[in-house]
């Protein structure tokens, strides 16, 4: 059973559920304003890195997580600007070494980003720390959203792969010992967790590269474009997902 707190969302379905809201004209919009107001701020709690990718890899959480984006290309994202990745064996972005901050292998956490993938008949890795016998990773694998702790699985999503040339909200998360993906404010898939242990490769965007030796020989790179990639140690609210869902990480 996946315990999540649904705030303020499940109260507003409640009053719905009965005839209505006792709220009217300005009064309810300055409610949901300070409802909404109340989400952003809670984001904050137990941020460990926060990337815009509005023309560069700067890490607005105050963490100084920076990315490196040698070679890399910013077009239209899904708020402002996104990071461009081209495809297998072209570069991704990463830090420059292994932080223990971004290691995912114990407790609750949430990995949250925009995609707009170009095709999807390739494997791509979106957000990773390690693959293979340590680390995290969640991405695409062709036909199903993939992730791994560091042995993981897939979920197949029930209406066919994303649509390519619109921007998706993908959502993976721990919460206790479930893990569980949001594709759109949807669950495509639960699964219960399973223990790794901490990987040496830095943190890296768009793809794998193998001890964080070179972009330029980067693994199952994404064909598209990443935007507001964002990660949380522990498990986010209903309210705060659907916050996602619509805005940019505050």
């Amino acid at each position: 059973m996946i315990r999540r707190r649904t705030g303020w969302l499940l109260a507003t379905s409640l009053v719905a559920s009965c005839g209505g809201s006792s709220l009217k004209g300005a009064d309810a919009g300055a409610t949901d304003a300070a409802e909404a107001g109340d989400v952003a701020a809670g984001l904050k709690v137990g941020l460990a890195g926060a990337w815009s990718f509005d023309g560069d890899g700067a890490d607005h959480s105050g963490n100084k997580l920076d990315l490196g984006v040698t070679g890399l290309r910013f077009g239209a994202g899904k708020f402002g600007k996104g990071i461009q990745f081209a495809g297998e064996r072209t570069p991704i972005a990463q830090r420059p070494l292994a932080d223990a901050s971004l290691d995912l292998t114990t407790g609750d956490f949430t990995v949250s980003f925009w995609i707009d993938f170009a095709m999807t008949a390739s494997a791509q890795f979106v957000a990773l720390k390690g693959y293979g016998s340590a680390g995290w990773f969640v991405g695409w694998a062709q036909t199903a959203w993939a992730y791994g702790l560091p042995k993981g699985g897939t979920f197949v999503p029930p209406g066919g792969s994303p649509t390519p040339g619109t921007f998706h909200h993908v959502v993976f998360e721990r919460a206790v010992d479930m893990i569980q993906i949001f594709v759109d404010g949807t669950s495509v898939g639960t699964a219960t967790a399973v223990a790794g242990g901490p990987s040496t490769d830095p943190f890296q965007v768009g793809g794998y590269a193998p001890g964080g030796v070179t972009v330029a020989t980067a693994q199952s790179v994404v064909d598209g474009t990443v935007d507001d990639l964002a990660i949380w140690h522990r498990a986010l609210t209903s309210a705060e997902i659907a916050y996602l869902g619509a805005h940019a990480v505050p």
